[in-house]
C-alpha cells in the first residue's frame, strides 16, 4: 500500500476546506505548479456499522495552491437528504469537502485520511468527468448498488478507472483503503506523502 496511512485523532481531525481559501498572494510555491494532489478520506461510527460510513475523496491543483488558493474538487456521493438506506434506491448528491467534514463533526464520527500523494493529471481528470456525472442527476444513490446506474460512496470515488474495481464486503476506514490501492497506480513519486501540500491543505477543524 503506498504510503503510509495518516490517521486523526477520534473526533478531532485535519480538514481541508472546500471552499476556496487565499493564502498570501505570493504563495512562495511555483514548484508545485503544473501538478495534482489527491487525498482520500473515510469516516465511520464507534461501533463501525455501514449506514454510519463513508468513502470520499479530494483532488488539487498545483496552479491553484502556487497561486494561494486551495480548491479541492471532491468526490462524496451520499443520499440528498443525508440519510443512509441499506437496501433501495434513493437520489444522490454530491456534497463539498466541507459539507462532508461538517456531517462527520455533527455526527462524532473517526475520520482518518491518506495523502496528499501526487497523481497523474488522468487521474485528475477522471475524478473531474466522475464528478461531472454525479451533478448530471443521470445516477442514484444505492448503498447495495440494486439498480443500473446506481451506486454507493464507494463506487463513486474508486470506480473510475478502467481497471476493474473490488472493494468487496467493506465500508469505513477499509473501504477507503481499498480506494488507495487501486488508485496507486496513478500515484507519482513512489506513492509517498507530500509534505508540502499537507502543510498547506490539511489543518486543525471541528473545534468545538
Amino acid at each position: 500500500m503506498p504510503g503510509r496511512l495518516q490517521k486523526l485523532i477520534t473526533y478531532w481531525f485535519l480538514a481541508a476546506s472546500a471552499v476556496v481559501v487565499a493564502f498570501p498572494v505570493k504563495s512562495g510555491l511555483p514548484s508545485l505548479q503544473s501538478r495534482y494532489f489527491l487525498v482520500v478520506w473515510g469516516y465511520q461510527g464507534a461501533g463501525n456499522l455501514p449506514r454510519e460510513s463513508h468513502t470520499f475523496l479530494s483532488v488539487y491543483r498545483g496552479d491553484d495552491l502556487a497561486s494561494g488558493r486551495v480548491a479541492p474538487a471532491t468526490i462524496s456521493w451520499f443520499p440528498a437528504d443525508r440519510g443512509v438506506q441499506l437496501v433501495g434506491v434513493e437520489r444522490g448528491h454530491n456534497f463539498s469537502l466541507h459539507q462532508t467534514l461538517a456531517m462527520a463533526c455533527q455526527g462524532r464520527k473517526h475520520v482518518a485520511v491518506w495523502g496528499p500523494y501526487e497523481i497523474l493529471p488522468a487521474l485528475y481528470q477522471r475524478v473531474l468527468a466522475r464528478i461531472k456525472l454525479l451533478e448530471s442527476g443521470r445516477t442514484d444513490f444505492s448503498a447495495l448498488s440494486l439498480r443500473p446506474g446506481s451506486m454507493n460512496c464507494i463506487e463513486a470515488a474508486g470506480d473510475i478507472t478502467n481497471k476493474a474495481f473490488h472493494p468487496l464486503m467493506s465500508w469505513g476506514h477499509q473501504a477507503s483503503k481499498a480506494v488507495v490501492r487501486h488508485l496507486s497506480p496513478f500515484f507519482k513519486d513512489g506513492g509517498r506523502i507530500n509534505g508540502t501540500v499537507a502543510r498547506l491543505v490539511l489543518w486543525s477543524g471541528c473545534q468545538g
